[in-house]
């Protein structure tokens, strides 16, 4: 696969030793992706001007800062900043109708941490790199 334009990966994720593995798999599978890791969203936020193409988030972002604020709060600034930024909700939360609430309001698609979460993100970044464009839904 090879891609033709900058896509540029923005992981919001407050475990760092998750957040390398997962970098090193988009690198790995996406060596033509560039990627950052922010441990809160409100640092995120802070570089949306570098106009992410997709953005893989967890839910719960205050495990290490108890003050930082929840996924559906920072997926709702980044839509805010650009409605076309892909937004992927990876997280192992187990409140659906919170999930819901982001897949439909904002056009996210959520993962499941679990055995399956990396196959399942290859796909959409795949399918993202591909298609130019998000395709509202949950994987």
């Amino acid at each position: 696969m090879s891609a033709k334009k900058h896509v540029n990966v923005f992981i919001v994720e407050d475990n760092e030793v998750y957040a390398k593995i997962l970098q090193g798999f988009i690198i790995t599978h996406f060596p033509e992706v560039k990627t950052k890791i922010f441990s809160v969203g409100e640092t995120c936020l802070m570089e949306l001007h570098h106009n992410p193409n997709i953005v893989i988030m967890d839910y719960y972002l205050n495990s290490k800062y108890g003050e930082a604020q929840n996924g559906l709060e920072i997926i709702k600034r980044i839509k805010d900043h650009d409605l076309k930024t892909n937004i992927i909700v990876l997280s192992a939360q187990d409140k659906y109708n919170v999930v819901l609430e982001a897949i439909k309001q904002y056009n996210c698609f959520y993962v499941q941490k679990g055995e399956e979460a990396f196959n399942k993100l290859e796909h959409l970044i795949n399918n993202f790199i591909l298609l130019g464009q998000s395709v509202q839904g949950s994987a």
